[in-house]
């Protein structure tokens, strides 16, 4: 598979991630346990929503949690998501250079859906697994977007958190919670 079907296959999955999906089911609480990893979600009056859609295309099951609200109309979303790397895409994702395209390609593409802009990028590590992590403005730079993105053995993670306003000691606290078990 050449290096532009697989970011674009990849991209794919990020915009599955971030488009409406269906057999939503809602949990609340502080500390969420998922299948294969746990985070540690904000307290606050909204509630966690898990979607997961299966993408035919692809072969495979994309799941979200999500926690959006507001605070003195200030937005904010802290989110994961998952999905196991489909067959067709693992030699791209073996590649160095693919591997750095498609992880900042997904990263992008679910952050400018939101109103992303001036993206910066850091290579980063989750024990002994590559990752990248980004940093983008929203709301005319009045906020901001954190997120990261890892390849766990056969297993794409994003955890994000961001909002008007927000506090970067709150979005780090989220995206450091994150643990796979």
């Amino acid at each position: 598979m050449n290096l532009k079907a697989g970011i674009f296959l990849l991209s794919l999955i990020i915009l599955a991630c971030t488009s409406e999906q269906t057999g939503k089911t809602t949990t609340k609480g502080n500390n969420q346990s998922f299948p294969d990893f746990t985070v540690e979600f904000p307290e606050t009056e909204y509630k966690v929503e898990k979607t997961e859609q299966y993408d035919k295309s692809l072969g495979v099951l994309v799941t979200n949690w999500v926690l959006q609200g507001a605070t003195e109309n200030r937005p904010f979303m802290f989110f994961v998501a998952h999905n196991i790397v489909p067959e067709k895409l693992k030699s791209t994702l073996e590649n160095p250079i693919s591997f750095e395209i498609a992880l900042k390609a997904m990263l992008t593409g679910s952050a400018t859906k939101l109103g992303g802009t001036d993206f910066s990028y850091t290579k980063i590590t989750y024990k002994n697994y590559k990752g990248i992590e980004s940093i983008c403005s929203v709301f005319d730079g009045n906020g901001l977007i954190k997120s990261r993105i890892y390849l766990i053995e056969n297993n794409l993670f994003m955890v994000s958190a961001g909002g008007k306003d927000i506090n970067i000691e709150t979005v780090d606290k989220f995206l450091n919670s994150f643990e796979v078990k």
